[in-house]
């Protein structure tokens, strides 16, 4: 690790109330005397002094501030911490760090204070990929996701199961190298039930995994169905607010409409498609076209049909749209909703319905108080696969490492009920470790920090 001392602007850019500059390595407890020169006394660690930002090239005052010493190893970084919390224009926080540049510091890259609280054990590598997802968080189911992963629980469940699998490889290579009168080793019935045990605990932990993935990452919607049967009044009704235009003239929609919106703490990013028809208007049929690319490219298609008229020849081209991109394998999940529920009932598409094979068929009403409860739970339910998981893992990374250190268990199970040398039944439980370090950062190598903390800010 480079034991330079780094700074940068930890507030978000543009202006603000309060703009904060933070400073971490050896030079960070000696920046006060520099920054705030008339500010005797001793700086005790965590305690806020007040002073004058001093510029000693002009001996001209920069900004009226507050600073923070933060010694080792107490601190975000585990490093000696200054922190300058100033007024928050940019031209003010710009000159402070020209100033801690002048002093010795160099400037922070994206992820630098947060890879240095990795690499003096502040925290473990999924904690630190949660402080991205907190601050990228965009709904409060994200949120708590996030926050979960960065107290630690997931790291709780992996490293035990990680050192018991340690202890296992241990014993195995022991085995074939203490090996007596050319018996070949065998594992014993502990030793396996452990094998056992350990894949068990990773599979538990990929249960709701996709539906993890969906909270910390979204999903997208496609809204789709023929013209005038409530495509947009749904979609304006979830949001909250008229972004799609909405006439009782057929075709209103002539493009696709995107917004982003929460639904029961999912963020997805919704798509109201132009109907899909028959048509020689020009316009309306690229419309009709993108509406047909969009859905074959969703995670969950929305298929509205109006319950209060009976099916008609633009509902069936709609069905069959949705049938042509749900029947591939990587094809979106599908939704039906029976919009304007308040109205009496003529719909009679059940037989036609069968073959879409949704997930959920819900009522809607955008009129009445109530009338996409029902529809937000299919919704929910769909794009989570299932039941919401209280605990589950929601990053790509850690589950594909999960997947791939369940998959080496299950080829060292079939190797010892295969009679496979124990030499060659080890290799796969050392890939199981391996791949749960990736998890915790035990092992990992700097090419995969780089690919991690490069998504980050500078000030983070």
């Amino acid at each position: 690790m480079e034991s330079d001392t780094i700074v940068a602007v930890v507030t978000p850019p543009g202006e603000g109330g309060v703009g904060i500059v933070r400073a971490s390595g050896p030079l960070a407890a000696s920046l006060p005397a520099d920054l705030f020169p008339a500010t005797r006394g001793t700086w005790e660690s965590h305690h806020m002094r007040h002073g004058t930002v001093m510029d000693a090239g002009t001996d001209e005052p920069v900004d009226d501030a507050l600073g923070c010493v933060m010694r080792a190893p107490h601190s975000y970084t585990g490093e000696d911490v200054f922190e300058i919390h100033g007024h928050g224009n940019p031209l003010i926080l710009d000159h402070i760090v020209h100033l801690c540049l002048r002093a010795g510091c160099r400037a922070a890259r994206p992820g630098e204070f947060t890879l240095r609280a990795f690499l003096n054990g502040r925290l473990d590598l999924s904690q630190a990929e949660a402080v991205l997802d907190v601050v990228r968080a965009r709904t409060n189911a994200g949120l708590q996701l996030a926050l979960r992963q960065l107290s630690g629980w997931l790291t709780e469940r992996v490293e035990p199961v990680r050192q018991d699998l340690l202890g296992t490889l241990a014993h195995m290579e022991a085995m074939v190298d203490f090996v007596e009168d050319d018996i070949p080793p065998q594992l014993d019935s502990t030793s396996r039930q452990r094998l056992d045990t350990a894949r068990a605990a990773i599979e538990t932990l990929l249960i709701g995994a996709e539906g993890g993935i969906v909270l910390r990452e979204g999903a997208t919607l496609a809204i789709v169905g023929a013209p005038n049967v409530g495509k947009s009044s749904i979609m304006n009704a979830l949001l909250g607010l008229d972004r799609s235009i909405v006439t009782p003239i057929a075709g209103t929609t002539r493009d696709t409409v995107e917004e982003v919106m929460q639904v029961r703490g999912i963020p997805f990013r919704t798509i109201d498609t132009a109907g899909i028809t028959e048509t020689n208007d020009v316009v309306e049929r690229i419309g009709v076209e993108r509406s047909r690319k969009t859905l074959e490219a969703a995670d969950v298609v929305l298929l509205v049909l109006d319950r209060s008229r009976p099916l008609s020849g633009a509902d069936a081209l709609a069905i069959e749209a949705v049938a042509a991109a749900a029947k591939e394998d990587d094809g979106p999940r599908v939704v039906v909703t029976l919009n304007k529920c308040d109205l009496p009932a003529e719909l009679n598409g059940n037989g036609s319905l069968s073959r879409l094979r949704p997930m959920a068929v819900a009522e809607s009403s955008t009129v009445s108080p109530d009338g996409l409860e029902d529809l937000r739970a299919a919704l929910e339910g769909t794009a989570l696969g299932g039941t919401r998981q209280e605990f589950v893992v929601g990053n790509v990374r850690h589950v594909d490492a999960l997947r791939r250190s369940a998959a080496a268990l299950h080829c060292a199970a079939a190797g010892l009920q295969a009679g496979t040398p124990l030499d060659l039944v080890s290799f796969d439980v050392r890939a199981a470790v391996a791949a749960l370090g990736e998890i915790t950062g035990a092992g990992v190598d700097d090419e995969l920090l780089d690919r991690i903390f490069r998504d980050f800010c500078i000030g983070k």
